[in-house]
């Protein structure tokens, strides 16, 4: 199951979550985008980098909610880290709103965390050779698993506390819980679905708040209540480094190992490294892919205090409590865990292969290999191979997209039928394209530097300078040519740079005054037509009056002759 998707409707094309992915496990293909589930180790750090927001956690809280609604025992694991990271006024506060959303229930995670530790203390008595990793950071699993195989037998071989606690409250609780983890890891999601039959829902912390808010739940309106069951000191100080402590928080487990705690991606990628080659032994080492531990998970609320604020409020918690004695209930569950060799082997490409993906990103030779890391890939020989895999597109080289730019550009500049010239406050030229030599400077005088008018004699250039808005649009005839343009002019002001474009319009010009003058000589002709139509008229008009007058008369004649008769 995906935990992470993308909106691609949101995705700028950044590549802020590649560069912030350790495993290069995003690919940018054409329009697609996809997270590379075999290479990911749901660390979370590519989403809480994604400044436009097109990554998405998949979200637990309606599958929550409609537990909630249909009555069934919803019980919270929280993990400890939240006493930093939400603004309470007592971190009991935490059970009331818990609690005010519809949980039955609400322990600490802390609980399955003692539990861990007790199974380390187990651990690192025994006679061991090599080093030893806890297994707490599901994270830090996989990427052992997917990438350091060599080195699973140095993992401690048990659950996380996330599931030691989630299989407990499924066997000491009747009536078939439902068991939701709180916290602020993103790993912890693929983990629950990994590990069956402990978690069944993973909420972020960030999550949570957006809940909470809906619910318009106010923590400083709420009575702290006591969690449903105890926790220890040494469980509540996990975030802080508390794993391979004794109860007491002082003393470790077994002086015959260095003790190390590595956090963050590349201090964890440099210790499994050096452990792989055998330069590191007898290290007991607590590992986390988050640098802060889970203090600094990836998925945090807005606005929430900072690290060092978090660690101060965690700090005086655990101080604040000190439970080191802690018995805990008879269990049976088994929380031993077998880690496997879950890597990945890609074919090594060809380097004729590499040689011609790079040659078409115009990586022709030593000093073109950049190595920018633009496109998320450290160096352009990663990028290469990420396209031989088809991870990658030979198009999102961030180089090669501006030389071709650039190119393209040139060749616009260059071919374009309009006269461009560019200029400097002061309208002394710094570039002209082929059009513009072809009708102002035929000659082919050296430009730069020359000022425009030397060129085009005409008032133009002189009005777009005095003008005070950044473009200035007139037509202008050039006597000197005769000839007749349409300027543009743009002004660069924050490059102080004056870019004209002038486009030759005599031919139009001169079209428009044959048609104009064939428009003339077409009305005259119609009034000459329409005055000799008037005439002949007139002239008919007459005839009929007078043949019409003397018809009249000889017709009363007739008439005349025939009353006498």
């Amino acid at each position: 199951m995906r935990f992470l998707e993308f909106d691609k409707s949101k995705c700028d094309d950044c590549f802020k979550c590649l560069r912030a992915c350790p495993t290069n496990a995003i690919s940018f293909v054409g329009e697609k985008r996809d997270i590379i589930d075999e290479l990911c180790i749901k660390c979370g750090l590519c989403q809480s980098h994604c400044t436009p927001g097109a990554l998405k956690i998949h979200n637990d809280v309606p599958l929550v909610k409609n537990q909630i609604r249909l009555g069934r025992k919803v019980i919270a694991s929280i993990a400890p880290s939240y006493v930093g990271v939400f603004n309470l006024d007592h971190p009991h506060q935490m059970v009331s709103a818990l609690k005010k959303l519809g949980f039955y229930k609400v322990e600490e995670t802390a609980f399955g965390a003692e539990i861990i530790s007790r199974l380390y203390e187990e651990e690192v008595t025994k006679a061991h050779e090599g080093n030893i990793i806890t297994s707490c950071c599901p994270s830090s699993n996989y990427l052992i698993e997917r990438y350091y195989p060599e080195l699973i037998d140095d993992v401690i071989p048990v659950v996380s506390p996330m599931i030691a606690h989630g299989k407990i409250i499924k066997e000491v609780e009747a009536d078939d819980p439902y068991v939701v983890f709180i916290g602020p890891c993103l790993a912890k999601k693929a983990e629950a679905e990994d590990v069956k039959n402990a978690i069944d829902s993973v909420i972020t912390f960030s999550e949570l708040d957006e809940w909470l808010r809906k619910e318009n739940v106010n923590f400083h309106a709420l009575s702290p209540q006591n969690f449903d069951r105890i926790s220890s000191s040494r469980g509540q100080a996990y975030p802080l480094g508390g794993s391979l402590f004794k109860s007491d928080l002082k003393s470790r487990f077994n002086d015959d190992f260095r003790y190390m705690k590595v956090e963050g991606i590349d201090h964890c990628k440099e210790f499994l490294e050096a452990a792989k080659r055998g330069t590191l032994k007898n290290y007991c080492v607590e590992i986390n892919i988050c640098n802060g531990s889970c203090l600094n998970g990836p998925d945090l609320p807005k606005g929430c205090p900072n690290f060092y604020e978090r660690e101060q409020k965690l700090h005086s918690f655990v101080e604040s409590q000190n439970v080191v004695e802690f018995e805990l209930p008879e269990f049976k569950v088994d929380l031993h865990r077998t880690f496997y060799d879950k890597s990945i082997t890609l074919t090594p490409p060809p380097e004729d292969s590499i040689r011609e993906i790079l040659w078409k990103m115009g990586k022709q030779s030593e000093k073109d290999l950049l190595n920018c890391n633009a496109c998320g890939y450290s160096t352009c020989l990663d990028k290469a191979e990420a396209v031989f895999h088809g991870f990658s597109d030979i198009n999102y080289c961030m180089a090669f997209l501006k030389s071709k730019a650039e190119s393209m550009q040139s060749v616009i500049f260059n071919n374009s039928p309009n006269a461009i010239c560019i200029m400097d406050e002061h309208m002394y030229i710094i570039e002209v394209n082929s059009a513009f030599n072809k009708i102002f400077n035929p000659q082919r005088i050296i430009t730069k530097n020359m000022p425009i008018d030397a060129f085009v004699d005409n008032g133009f250039f002189m009005e777009a300078q005095n003008f005070q808005g950044d473009t200035f649009s007139r037509k202008f005839k050039l006597q000197s040519l005769n000839k007749t343009f349409f300027g543009n002019i743009v002004k660069l002001n924050s490059e102080k740079i004056i870019v004209a474009i002038m486009t030759d319009m005599t031919n139009v010009e001169k079209s428009q005054e044959e048609l104009m003058h064939v428009k003339e000589k077409t009305l005259i002709a119609c009034q000459e037509v329409i005055d000799k139509q008037m005439r002949v008229a007139q002239e008919i008009a007459s005839l009929l009056g007078e043949t019409t007058a003397e018809t009249k008369i000889n017709l009363n004649r007739l008439k005349q002759i025939v009353l006498e008769d």
